[in-house]
């Protein structure tokens, strides 16, 4: 069991591998990105480009219940960047992105 020094999110994550669509809140430039996993309190995502902490994004979740028809299969939301990480992929740059939830996941 981990103890609180290593461990510090506030809710459990579930792992996932869907597509997802982000922006910042003032762009209406869309970017490509993956889901790696996310919970109650957040998600974690990869990139290309590193975003700036602190910085407030769209994030469109796609497909992320496929058994449902149309808009129902995915969600969007608010949420504030809280840390980038380079993850050192060697054949092409890629991030990770932190994210907290600012606005609840929208429900359909």
């Amino acid at each position: 069991m981990a103890d609180d020094a290593t461990n510090r999110r506030a809710f459990p994550r579930q792992r996932k591998d869907n597509s997802v669509k982000y922006s910042l809140v003032d762009s209406e430039e869309y970017h490509d990105g993956r889901l790696i996993d996310m919970g109650e309190g957040g998600l974690c995502m990869e990139t290309c480009s590193p975003l700036r902490t602190g910085s407030v994004i769209y994030v469109q979740l796609l497909n992320l219940h496929p058994e449902k028809k149309g808009l129902a299969a995915h969600r969007s939301f608010q949420g504030r960047v809280r840390w980038t990480r380079d993850l050192g992929c060697t054949d092409k740059t890629r991030f990770g992105i932190g994210v907290q939830y600012t606005r609840p996941v929208s429900r359909p």
